[in-house]
Parts: structure tokens; C-alpha cells; sequence
């Protein structure tokens, strides 16, 4: 009997593998590697002895891999398709784009290596955490909204609550409670006219008006923002950010 994958014999359809880009491998029933191809080696080195996959798999996932093989026995008929974390030999943290078959007597996996892209995923959301944690620290409220009477709104920022008595979701796609509907009635046409202004001249606009906050008080706002323009010089919408008016100015 042969105890090690890289002492077994090569057959026609395993050196076929080799030629393939994506880490192939066949395991046997109980999750052992039986076959594996030259992509494969080259992303997680070549298994010494008889190993099983869920020794290369992240604890943290090994859960997850156990419950698909226990699912494919159940149903072979099905497959299994995620993403796992694998630890290579060296101690270094890879993401794989797993594809899991049901065969005659064990498993046929796909694995494509996605390391590069999740840690750009990754980076991207801290930098966005990281954004949006110093966007909701502000006091006033940065906004993201279509340009349009009713001034939808597409992002609000935490400080919303403080400015208005609103949570930014109350406004956030609200086709019925707008932004507008806080500006006063009388300087509603003001605040259209001076953004439509600006923005036919490609220019920021500063505004100073009135709102009418949850517990009915009135504010006095101040607020800045600019265009958002296509190629064309269509304008998709506006961003700009607003705050409360001091006493005095």
C-alpha cells in the first residue's frame, strides 16, 4: 500500500494536471491528498508524507471545511464553493477561491489563489473604516445627494443626529422625508438657486439658511459643497458638508 502522494506513479491523467493553471487536487474520502498538480505546489509547497488538506486550512475555517465534506458525502449530487484561508508551510496567510466535487470514492478540488485581491479588499475597508470613523467624529454633516428639489440623499454622516435630531438613515434614499423638507419653506427656492447657479458655472457653493430640527427648534446652518460632473459636464450629483451657524454671524 502507498502511504505517499509523491511516491505514487504518475498516470497520463495526472501529469495532464500539471498543465493546468489552477491548483488541482483529489482527495480521498476522508480528506486526504491523494493527487495534486505542479500549480498546487507552486502556491503551498509540496505535501510531505500523508497529509490532509484540513492541515493546511486556517483553524478558523476547518469548521466550515469539515461541515462541506460531511454535506458532500450526504448529497454528492451538490458542490462546494467559498472562500478559505490556508496557512502555506512558512507560516504565511493565502486566500483561496475553493470549488468542491463529490467523485467515485473521495473529493476533486479547485482552488484559485485570490491572496493579492483580498488584501486589497481588505486595506480598502480599514482605509474606509478608517474614513468614515473620522467623517461621523465631525460635528456637522457630510453628505453625498442627488441633485434634485427634494435634495435626496445617497450618504449622510453620523453627525446628523447632532445637527438635525435625525439618524442618517432617516434620510439616507428617503423619497419621503427629504432633506428639503427640513429647510424652511421660505428659503427653499434660495438654497435651489444659488446650487443651481454654481453648479452651471463648475463652481462651489457656500449657503446660509434655515432648518426646522425633530424637536421643531429652528437652526441656523451653514453649508459648502461642490459638484460631482461627468466626463460630459452632466452633473451626477453634489457632495459638500453642513454645519450650525454660530450665534452672531
Amino acid at each position: 500500500m502507498i502511504d505517499h502522494p509523491e511516491a505514487i506513479v504518475p498516470t497520463a491523467p495526472v501529469q495532464r494536471m500539471d498543465h493546468f493553471p489552477a491548483a488541482l487536487l483529489e482527495l480521498a474520502d476522508d480528506g486526504r491528498i491523494v493527487h495534486f498538480n505542479l500549480a498546487w505546489v507552486e502556491l503551498m509547497d509540496r505535501p510531505q508524507g500523508e497529509r490532509y488538506l484540513i492541515d493546511h486550512v486556517h483553524h478558523e475555517d476547518r469548521s466550515m471545511w469539515r461541515q462541506a465534506l460531511h454535506e458532500l458525502r450526504r448529497r454528492p449530487e451538490t458542490s462546494f464553493n467559498q472562500r478559505l484561508r490556508f496557512v502555506h508551510p512558512s507560516g504565511e496567510l493565502r486566500w483561496f477561491e475553493v470549488s468542491l466535487k463529490r467523485g467515485d470514492q473521495g473529493f476533486y478540488l479547485v482552488a484559485g489563489d485570490i491572496t493579492v485581491h483580498k488584501r486589497r479588499e481588505i486595506a480598502l475597508l480599514a482605509s474606509q473604516r478608517s474614513c468614515m470613523s473620522l467623517l461621523d467624529s465631525m460635528p456637522g454633516l457630510i453628505y453625498r445627494g442627488r441633485n434634485n428639489r427634494d435634495w435626496t440623499m445617497e450618504f449622510v454622516s453620523a453627525g446628523c443626529l447632532q445637527l438635525t435630531g435625525y439618524p442618517a438613515e432617516r434620510l439616507v434614499d428617503n423619497h419621503e422625508f427629504t432633506y428639503n423638507s427640513l429647510i424652511l419653506a421660505q428659503d427653499a427656492d434660495y438654497v435651489w438657486r444659488e446650487v443651481q447657479y454654481a453648479l452651471s458655472r463648475r463652481e462651489p457653493f457656500e449657503l446660509n439658511y434655515r432648518i426646522r430640527c425633530a424637536d421643531q427648534s429652528i437652526k441656523h446652518v451653514w453649508e459648502k459643497g461642490v459638484g460631482i460632473y461627468a466626463d460630459t459636464r452632466e452633473v451626477l450629483g453634489i457632495e459638500g458638508a453642513i454645519f450650525e451657524r454660530n450665534a452672531g454671524h
